[in-house]
């Protein structure tokens, strides 16, 4: 069975997020200014007539997010969308072009994985139990993972990549994904870079980084991709540490969220 015929991973309101997200890019995957990296559809950049169709994507979807925003606009943007009563968070974004694939190299050419371990990559033969270990972990730490059939690169550029212990128990992920439209100016070259998380009592071996950094290879001598960027909480120093160690930068640009708490219990899809 391959991964697009499989339920996503998630409690009941998150797998119902994930599906709104794909059958919005079913209807709208042909707008260039449009983004989609298989959680929800967003928009790439502020549109200059207001927060409109960012609310109605949040609306719709439950999730709505805007890529490109300047840190000067956020706290105007945060005030009008929680007046709506939508629930909001920015992530701060970090990026690099090829110091990050320089690192990944060097990363991978290193020592130190632990023998214990297996790197699996996530593709439509993926038992059921590793991908149901997998979104305990993931889950369980917080981040949510994208769609399967994304992350299998079975109807986007995409890669994830788990580390797995002899007893089928997985302890880290990471992965990344095409995020704008191919024909968007920046469509071919920057994707989506992120997930990493490791289960509490593996953390300290810099397994994430690890497997951050076989996905950076794979998407740029696959896919081509020679630009890589993340969203990261400002004040999440663990986050930005692993962002320097791969040789992200930060920008001065933020991914804006919107939420609709009717529709997203909690008001945040991942953290």
């Amino acid at each position: 069975m391959g991964t697009d015929d499989r339920q996503d991973l998630g409690n009941d309101a998150q797998r119902a997020l994930l599906a709104r997200g794909r059958a919005m890019f079913d209807l709208l995957g042909d707008d260039p200014g449009l983004t989609y990296y298989g959680r929800t559809v967003g928009l790439a950049a502020p549109d200059p007539e207001g927060l409109g169709r960012l609310v109605s994507l949040a609306r719709l979807q439950g999730n709505g997010s805007c890529c490109n925003v300047p840190h000067s606009s956020v706290s105007t943007l945060r005030q009008q969308a929680e007046a709506l009563g939508l629930g909001v968070v920015h992530y701060a974004i970090w990026a690099g072009g090829a110091p990050v694939v320089d690192a990944a190299r060097k990363e991978v050419a290193g020592d130190g994985w632990p023998g214990d371990l297996s790197m699996v990559w996530l593709d439509a033969e993926t038992p059921d139990d590793v991908l149901a270990a997998f979104g305990e972990m993931a889950l369980g730490c917080g981040v949510l993972p994208p769609a399967l059939d994304v992350l299998t690169g079975a109807t986007r550029p995409g890669a994830a990549l788990l580390a797995v212990e002899p007893s089928g128990r997985v302890v880290a992920c990471a992965a990344a994904a095409a995020y704008y439209h191919p024909d968007h100016p920046q469509g071919a070259t920057t994707c989506w870079w992120g997930m990493l998380a490791t289960h509490p009592d593996r953390r300290g071996a810099r397994l994430s980084l690890r497997l951050g950094a076989e996905v950076t290879l794979r998407m740029a001598d696959r896919y081509g991709f020679s630009t890589f960027f993340t969203g990261v909480e400002p004040g999440n120093a663990p986050s930005e540490a692993i962002c320097r160690r791969a040789a992200l930068s930060e920008t001065d640009t933020a991914v804006l969220g919107l939420a609709d708490p009717a529709l997203l219990p909690g008001g945040r899809m991942t953290k």
